[in-house]
């Protein structure tokens, strides 16, 4: 009768010690777990009108996030110092290969300028490109995700055209990228705006029509961030479009509708 007695006021005891355990296995196995937040993003042209929105919604997402300027001190002076800058110039791959040091995924974001023959198209939307890709396979990078235009195909392909050399180095720079074994996403914007993102719909497109359409700055950047983790956008080239309608999560579906490469 005493060892029933005692039994029934350990029982309590022996399942909240039970139930600790648990927890505590199941908190162990979550920590192990792997999370967005373990992965270390690089986005080249952080500081750009694109990069800076890349960067702030890897950030809202959980990711660790490492930006890349040719300024670290304005970089931080601008942006502030919640993420890692690093130093470093894609026209210089010796500048590249601590950028890239312990990088899981990387975006690029990256732009010429027709003002600066120092920063020109080849040299940017081409070479620098070309560094990224090398650098990026050196590093074995899970995936590079390259922001390009809607309008390169037209260029390359017009026998006429023989002054938007920008989008020709983009062009370029993108089949470098195509043929490298590299896991990758090309996403062609359209016509960038600034207004902001998630008010519109997407539309993701792999056929020229809707050639004149246009695209804000912040769903380009959620595109390109959505790449990382959905399968279906592995080896794709693709355009990015607004358009109308009520449903504005759907474009994350419709990358198992795109062709692969």
């Amino acid at each position: 009768m005493k060892l029933t007695k005692l039994l029934i006021l350990l029982f309590p005891l022996l399942s909240f010690a039970l139930g600790v355990k648990a927890q505590q296995s199941e908190g162990e196995d979550a920590a192990a777990a792997p999370t967005v937040s373990d992965e270390l993003i690089l986005v080249a042209g952080a500081t750009g009108r694109t990069g800076r929105i890349v960067v702030q919604l890897l950030r809202e997402q959980g990711y660790r996030v490492r930006g890349m300027t040719r300024n670290k001190e304005s970089a931080i002076k601008q942006f502030g110092a919640e993420i890692e800058w690093v130093q470093a110039d894609v026209r210089d791959p010796d500048t590249l290969k601590s950028a890239f040091d312990g990088v899981d995924k990387f975006i690029s974001a990256i732009g010429a300028s027709n003002q600066d023959p120092q920063n020109g198209p080849e040299l940017v939307n081409y070479i620098g490109v070309k560094n990224l890709v090398d650098t990026a396979k050196a590093n074995r990078v899970k995936h590079f995700v390259l922001m390009s235009a809607r309008s390169v195909e037209q260029v390359v392909n017009d026998p006429n055209q023989t002054t938007n050399d920008a989008l020709i180095w983009k062009f370029k720079g993108e089949e470098y990228l195509r043929d490298s074994g590299l896991v990758y996403s090309v996403a062609r914007a359209s016509g960038l705006r600034k207004s902001p993102g998630g008010e519109n719909g997407i539309l993701l497109t792999q056929t020229d029509e809707s050639g004149l359409g246009y695209v804000t700055r912040a769903d380009v950047a959620a595109v390109m961030i959505e790449c990382l983790t959905n399968p279906d956008a592995k080896e794709k080239t693709f355009k990015i479009f607004n358009l109308l309608t009520d449903d504005l999560d759907s474009w994350r579906k419709d990358f198992a509708k795109l062709q692969v490469d």
